[in-house]
């Protein structure tokens, strides 16, 4: 009987120290996602706009936690990064990059948030499987352990936005819709 509560502490502990390394390892990921996120604002030129503030808005369940909340004392184009959280998409406010959960998983509000709008040009980021090819700008993937970019050229090209030769050497260029 001790052998059995033996085991039975040493499974429990086993699966807590398991645990820890899937929280640990979803840190990382995103860590390294966050800082992508950031660096898109020295790869990616936006128009010109009246905005006082650089707006990232992540729509859906927040996947970052507080791992994000530091992009907020950094800058973007001579203006604070200001950071939103909306449980869905908020017309109202202009997102120059808007981050769309994979818990974001209805293909008709996917497809609204992806739609091209003229008047505000949001660089769309995302991270589930079929992000880019549903017409997504730029998709986290996760290639053997490491994150890797999926760049939708075709929806960059459409929205005004313009994306520096260095980010397209480092991602997987994607054939995508292009939402016209």
């Amino acid at each position: 009987m001790k052998i059995i509560n033996l085991l039975g502490v040493f499974f429990g502990i086993v699966l807590l120290l398991s645990q820890q390394v899937i929280a640990d390892d979803a840190n990382i990921e995103y860590k390294v996602k966050a800082g992508y996120v950031y660096n898109f604002t020295k790869f990616i030129t936006w128009p010109e706009d009246r905005y006082e503030t650089f707006n990232l808005c992540i729509v859906g369940e927040d996947p970052f936690g507080d791992l994000i909340d530091p992009i907020e004392q950094r800058t973007a184009f001579g203006r604070p990064i200001k950071l939103f959280r909306f449980n869905r998409l908020n017309k109202e406010q202009h997102c120059h990059i808007l981050f769309i959960s994979a818990a974001i998983k209805d293909k008709v509000l996917l497809k609204g948030m992806l739609i091209v709008d003229n008047t505000h040009t949001s660089l769309t980021v995302g991270e589930s499987n079929e992000f880019t090819a549903q017409g997504g700008m730029i998709g986290f993937v996760n290639r053997l352990g490491k994150i890797k970019l999926q760049i939708n050229l075709k929806a960059l090209q459409q929205s005004g936005l313009k994306i520096s030769a260095k980010l397209l050497e480092v991602a997987e260029l994607i054939d995508g819709e292009s939402n016209d």
